[in-house]
C-alpha cells in the first residue's frame, strides 16, 4: 500500500510541473538607449555592438576570479562579478539587455522582411 501511495505521490508531482509551461521561450537581445545609436542603419548598429561587447569582454578579463578548485564561492562571485561588469559596461556604451518573447521576435522579423511602400521608399530608400 505505501508503494502505491509513493507511486501516486511522484506521478502527481511530475504531472504538475510537466503541466506548468516556462516563460523562458524568447531571448536576450541589446537595443540602443542613445538617440545617436538608434538613427544608426541596421549594420552600423552591428558593427558598434560586436565593438562595445568585445572592448567589454576584454575589460571583463581585468576582473579577478580565484581558482574554482582552491576557492569555489569565490569563483562563483568572481563569475558573477564578470557579468555584471560586462552588462554595466554595454549599458554605459548606451546598450540596454531587454528580454524578448518569442512572438515579438517574430513581429519584428515578419516586420523586417515585409515589402515597402512606395510611400516608405520615399521616407527610408531600402537600399543605399
Amino acid at each position: 500500500m505505501k508503494l502505491i501511495i509513493n507511486f501516486l505521490f511522484i506521478f502527481l508531482v511530475s504531472a504538475c510541473s510537466f503541466v506548468q509551461k516556462s516563460n523562458t521561450e524568447g531571448e536576450y537581445r541589446y537595443v540602443p538607449i542613445t538617440e545617436a545609436l538608434k538613427k544608426l542603419s541596421d549594420e552600423e548598429f552591428a558593427a558598434k555592438l560586436r565593438e562595445a561587447s568585445i572592448i567589454c569582454e576584454n575589460e571583463m578579463l581585468k576582473v579577478y576570479v580565484p581558482s574554482k578548485t582552491l576557492d569555489p564561492d569565490g569563483w562563483q562571485t568572481g563569475q558573477e562579478e564578470r557579468q555584471r561588469y560586462f552588462k554595466n559596461c554595454l549599458e554605459l556604451r548606451g546598450f540596454e539587455r531587454k528580454f524578448f518573447s518569442a512572438a515579438a521576435i517574430k513581429k519584428i522579423d515578419r516586420r523586417e522582411e515585409r515589402d515597402m511602400t512606395p510611400e516608405e521608399y520615399i521616407e527610408k530608400p531600402r537600399f543605399y
